[in-house]
């Protein structure tokens, strides 16, 4: 028995593991329920536009943004309902010793079975969740006017997405189970070291190597704004190996820019769809912003922050891993890395869901801090706003969310937690 699981209830250990599990998982649900309930009720009732709002969201588009927030919430509704299906039936129909028993028959190899067990389960994910992926795309994005994919180019997607998660994620998987098997006592940390250097290799490589395979990235073409972009960045010591248009109106109407890379590969990515809507200061803004990130270590805390949660799951994986009463709590016969790896995955998120509103704490000071940079970088307060105020109002953004869903979800601010942050800012 594990030190930390108490015998006081008179229930056998795996009864208890049992009994946590359920309880957790409903009040989790339960949770995240109640919030997109709330929120959907409370943008409902909001019928008056802020008036610092009135300069990008007219009444139609004010109406409209509620509206694709409360189909997007009816559609995550179905969303949890079927990930919480799938999860039980995964978790008590006996499928996990059943599909590890089934590759068995192959006859692999140890790492070989347990690679193969953990990809079709992924495979098999992936698939179930399509037929929502498909109406998200082509019928919810679609009716609000988002929508540019064919159907072509979202097969084309899949594919490629499937041939990179062999080509990436079988030689990670391969390695994390070495790790595991035969490292000895400390494979957790062999294996969170594994986890962290293969986040950063994806991080390097991500600007250079896996986006350009989905989207065309082209060098920011001679004129004002590549002028106006490139002093920009060497008013802030910002070198990078340059700033590239995205394709992204191939396959949405909505609109970002981003920052990605390190070292050698920094890139900022800005959508062809945003420099459609913005003027040449705000795109200035947008840049500025991103700098911010950058210049601020936000990249850098956040690997930091990343790699500690990385080997803290990893301690805690090893006390689980090899356990008999979590097997026994989900009928998954004797111990082994596949079974208890699958297991874990589909019981963890419902354990650490608290994890990720004290992330986005962290992950909206950030926010307020690049809104800071661009403000005191890129001609004041006002570009930074106006062209917050657009980027939302043209992606449709619910510009008022109840407060708890968005302290629960959110990764960003608020809209009108940014503008009045900028605007009580030294740079207003």
């Amino acid at each position: 028995m594990k030190p930390w699981v108490l015998r006081s209830t008179g229930m056998a250990d795996h009864q208890v593991v049992l009994a946590a599990f359920l309880v957790v998982f409903v009040l989790h649900w339960l949770l995240e329920t109640v919030l997109s309930v709330l929120n959907c009720r409370y943008l409902a009732r909001q019928k008056q536009i802020p008036q610092a709002l009135q300069a990008a969201y007219t009444p139609e588009v004010y109406e409209k943004s509620i509206s694709y927030a409360l189909a997007r919430a009816r559609l995550g509704h179905v969303e949890r309902l079927l990930s919480a299906a799938l999860t039980l039936v995964f978790l008590f129909s006996g499928f996990i010793p059943m599909l590890d028993f089934s590759v068995s028959l192959l006859g692999l190899e140890e790492l070989t079975h347990g690679v193969v067990v953990l990809l079709v389960f992924v495979l098999l994910n992936a698939l179930l969740s399509l037929p929502l992926e498909l109406y998200a795309t082509f019928g919810l994005e679609a009716r609000f006017g988002f929508n540019k994919t064919t159907a072509g180019t979202f097969g084309l997607d899949k594919l490629k997405g499937l041939l990179l998660l062999l080509a990436l994620g079988v030689p990670f998987l391969y390695g994390v189970l070495a790790a595991i098997t035969r490292t000895g006592p400390l494979w957790w940390l062999w294996a969170g070291l594994l986890v962290i250097a293969f986040q950063l290799l994806v991080a390097v490589l991500f600007p250079v190597c896996i986006a350009p395979l989905f989207n065309k990235f082209i060098p920011l073409q001679d004129g004002e704004l590549k002028t106006q972009l490139e002093a920009l960045a060497r008013k802030c010591e910002f070198a990078t190996r340059g700033i590239f248009v995205l394709d992204g109106s191939r396959r949405s109407a909505h609109s970002n820019a981003y920052f990605a890379g390190l070292g050698r590969t920094k890139r900022v990515a800005l959508f062809d769809t945003l420099i459609q809507q913005l003027s040449v200061p705000e795109l200035a803004a947008v840049l500025a912003h991103e700098i911010g990130h950058y210049k601020r270590k936000h990249v850098l805390k956040t690997l930091v922050i990343s790699a500690a949660l990385t080997l803290l799951g990893s301690y805690v994986l090893s006390l689980l891993l090899d356990w008999p009463p979590l097997y026994q709590a989900f009928s998954l016969a004797l111990p082994n890395e596949p079974k208890g790896l699958l297991a874990l995955s589909l019981i963890a998120g419902h354990f650490t869901f608290w994890v990720g509103p004290l992330l986005h704490l962290v992950l909206r000071r950030h926010e307020y801090e690049a809104d800071a940079y661009a403000a005191a970088h890129a001609g004041g307060a006002e570009p930074v706003q106006s062209a917050l105020l657009r980027i939302y109002a043209k992606n449709l953004a619910a510009p008022l969310p109840h407060p708890a869903y968005s302290a629960y979800y959110y990764s960003h601010p608020t809209l009108l937690e940014r503008i009045d942050a900028l605007r009580n800012s030294k740079m207003a």
